[in-house]
């Protein structure tokens, strides 16, 4: 299967088919929940040679706006001369870069690029999320062979501040459970990503059925997920009370919780 030349830079609406299946599309970190209108839209160039990039994940048609702090950006880009397909995956020649700038704050970062020789020869590349901030985030995506063929893709994502409080929206076990393993860990889920520095034991709270306290560790495995974890194995047949309080906040810190949220459950033998 030979590498796909210049003149195929016509893949991009085939590579942009193809890039849901390569690339993780896991959604973007931030404050509050996602208020978008539309997505996001985009204009390719100016581009030099034969370049050319583009951004496939989000989709650029219509209008966009969030309040999270940041955004996942993925896309394609031409494929350089000296790129080769010695199997499913290929090997790009040395000085071939993709980058991603933020017109709004100024910060750069690297995107991680590959040359995918399966079906389809396509060259996609992951800038992973980068953070945004409040106003018209103009961001400008650009692959450079360092030959004189560049190719560049633009978005423009407005964030609005984050008003929202977080909330609870799952537990494991449930609120009212019974028959509870003693050994269990306890599970929390939020409706948005938190900032671990307030999920602490002054802010999760774990008590038995006479107000002792039972001691803990937390593990912020996620940004919206928290295990708790009894540091002893709890009693037979008895009822605890676990207390997520209004200290902790959504990240960056925006917003505590309006309510605490108290899970009740009882063990078992």
């Amino acid at each position: 299967m030979s590498v796909p030349d210049h003149g195929r830079a016509g893949i991009h609406h085939w590579a942009g088919l193809a890039i849901g299946l390569v690339l993780l599309s896991g959604s973007c970190g931030g404050s509050g929940q996602d208020s978008s209108t539309g997505t996001y839209t985009g204009t390719q160039g100016p581009n030099s040679g034969v370049g050319q990039a583009w951004i496939s994940s989000p989709s650029q048609t219509g209008t966009y706006q969030t309040d999270r702090s940041t955004v996942r950006l993925q896309g394609g880009a031409f494929t350089p001369a000296g790129a080769t397909c010695p199997g499913y995956a290929g090997v790009l020649p040395p000085g071939y870069t993709v980058t991603c700038s933020n017109q709004l704050n100024g910060r750069s970062w690297p995107a991680e690029v590959g040359l995918n020789c399966a079906t389809i020869e396509f060259t996609y590349w992951d800038a992973g999320t980068i953070p945004i901030d409040v106003g018209v985030n103009t961001i400008t995506v650009t692959a450079d062979d360092g030959k004189g063929n560049v190719g560049r893709d633009t978005i423009q994502i407005t964030r609005v501040p984050d008003t929202t409080p977080p909330t609870v929206v799952s537990s494991s076990p449930g609120n009212g459970s019974t028959g509870v393993s003693r050994y269990a860990d306890l599970f929390v889920t939020f409706s948005e990503d938190m900032d671990s520095t307030t999920l602490n034991a002054t802010t999760v709270l774990l008590v038995d059925g006479g107000g002792n306290p039972v001691p803990l560790t937390l593990n912020y495995s996620t940004s919206d997920y928290i295990t708790v974890s009894p540091s002893i194995v709890l009693f037979a047949n008895t009822t605890y009370r676990l207390t997520v309080t209004t200290g902790v906040r959504d990240y960056p810190g925006e917003n505590p919780m309006k309510d605490p949220y108290v899970l009740v459950f009882t063990t078992g033998l």
